[in-house]
């Protein structure tokens, strides 16, 4: 893959800006697209409760997660800073520094503000998709229970 930089960064910018689309209309389908289905994949939360493994549990976290809240709203309050991806470099990664998520859950609506994520990307032959995705939350209320995993 004989990219140049500007065309990583275009194509990895349009799988988070999926990502988000797919978040927001509550899409398992789209987001197991945008994902590889490895058992060593990480997704993480700040709350100890929220730190899934594997691909079978990123989308059970992802099922309860659209069982439970509606109306989610993502909005990006930063740049997004990329690391890495050029050719021959088959991993990338990028750093939201503040994001924010509103959304309705069982207690009404409800804003988090500030929101750090990092997420890293793999590249497979010419295939971009994340390995690993860190929510960085400034609040501590958890809004889901994820105990029934």
């Amino acid at each position: 893959m004989n990219s140049t930089r500007d065309e990583w960064k275009t194509e990895l910018s349009g799988r988070f800006t999926a990502f988000v689309d797919a978040y927001e209309r509550g899409s398992l389908e789209a987001l197991s697209k945008l994902f590889w289905h490895d058992d060593d994949i990480v997704v993480v939360g700040t709350h100890s409760n929220l730190h899934f493994i594997g691909w079978e549990q990123v989308a059970h976290s992802f099922r309860t997660q659209f069982q439970s809240l509606r109306d989610i709203r993502v909005t990006l309050r930063s740049e997004q800073l990329w690391h890495g991806g050029a050719a021959p470099s088959t991993m990338a990664c990028l750093t939201v520094p503040a994001m924010d998520v509103s959304l309705v859950g069982a207690s009404g609506p409800v804003t988090f503000e500030g929101i750090r994520v990092a997420c890293a990307f793999q590249r497979r032959d010419t295939e971009w998709r994340m390995v690993q995705m860190h929510w960085s939350l400034p609040r501590t209320d958890v809004l889901v229970d994820h105990s029934n995993r």
